[in-house]
């Protein structure tokens, strides 16, 4: 397990874990970003604590925390962890139900509930374990509460009174965390890390204007962006349109270098066909190609054999819609 953790934490050879609680726990640059927005109220509660990735973020920051979890095997993990790590004396576990132990010195809350059950993994957050209801049923509405939910989670079912920000890390999309009471800033946020960069808006926008063709640059939004509705947004920040209706893809004439995007330099663009497509990196002595596969109904591993290229050179193929036509973009990672 020590050897399976090194991915999420840098000291995982002095921690203590279980495969399904290193498979639920948070990430240690995640958690160190998250832990950050609790700093001024100095006494959190940490509840569903799993191994305590999240307890020794709180505690780190100088947060003195209440770690609750109903598995006393996952309370002593996380005890010990927080010893190993030099926190101890700020982490007092507590086994028992998250939603009816006593927690009288707590001045905020983060909860972190099971999403699994019987092999099935659940969206609704209404279908955890304890409920968003039952945790927000807990506390006040004005009560700085953070929880954590899965970021998969269908927009409907987003309270209206809570931030929904989603994080993604190294461009992959890891979680999403509800904010509520002084906790909440803004409607709809993502953040990207490592770098901690956020987008913001008070809500999800329509799409931004439609370009009339591909421009120079290609911008593949981060995950997080896309799923925080914020492609308007960051499509203003780069004096870019969109691509098509339906795919979330961005063009400009310039670049604009943005932690929020893969950027592309856009050497060829024409409507997908497998033969032409070959002839033009043929002619250009391209033997490898990366596909990317954005909207389009091709399968990747398919056009690479049709391809039957053989070169020295290398260029990125970019398979998607642009205004409804399906398109073949022959592109360059640019940053």
């Amino acid at each position: 397990m020590r050897i399976k953790a090194r991915d999420k934490f840098a000291d995982a050879a002095l921690m203590y874990f279980t495969r399904e609680a290193l498979e639920q726990s948070t990430s240690e640059i995640v958690g160190r970003h998250r832990a950050r927005r609790f700093a001024e109220f100095g006494n959190v509660a940490d509840l569903c604590c799993g191994v305590g990735a999240d307890a020794i973020a709180l505690a780190r920051t100088g947060l003195t925390v209440n770690a609750v979890d109903l598995d006393p095997l996952r309370v002593a993990m996380c005890v010990a962890n927080a010893a190993a790590l030099g926190v101890t004396d700020r982490v007092r576990g507590v086994a028992g139900d998250a939603i009816a132990v006593p927690l009288p010195d707590a001045k905020s809350a983060f909860a972190d509930p099971d999403r699994r059950a019987s092999g099935r993994r659940f969206l609704d957050p209404e279908d955890y374990a304890p409920s968003l209801g039952a945790i927000r049923g807990r506390f006040g509405a004005d009560f700085p509460l953070g929880v954590k939910i899965a970021p998969g989670v269908a927009k409907s079912d987003i309270p209206g009174a809570a931030e929904a920000e989603f994080v993604s890390l190294s461009g992959e999309l890891k979680e999403c965390v509800l904010w509520f009471g002084p906790l909440r800033q803004v409607a709809r946020r993502a953040t990207v890390l490592p770098s901690g960069e956020t987008l913001t808006g008070e809500g999800e926008s329509a799409l931004p204007p439609l370009a009339e063709r591909v421009g120079s640059v290609l911008y593949d939004p981060d995950p997080a962006v896309t799923r925080a509705g914020l492609i308007a947004q960051l499509a203003e920040r780069l004096s870019a349109e969109a691509t098509d209706f339906e795919v979330q893809l961005l063009t400009a004439g310039t670049h604009t270098p943005t932690a929020f995007a893969t950027a592309y330099r856009v050497e060829h663009t024409a409507p997908f066909h497998p033969k032409h497509l070959r002839d033009y990196l043929r002619v250009r002595q391209v033997g490898r190609v990366t596909i990317i596969n954005r909207g389009s109904p091709a399968d990747p591993a398919e056009v690479v054999k049709k391809l039957k290229l053989d070169g020295p050179g290398h260029r990125g193929v970019l398979l998607t819609r642009v205004r409804g036509s399906h398109t073949a973009v022959v592109c360059e990672r640019l940053g």
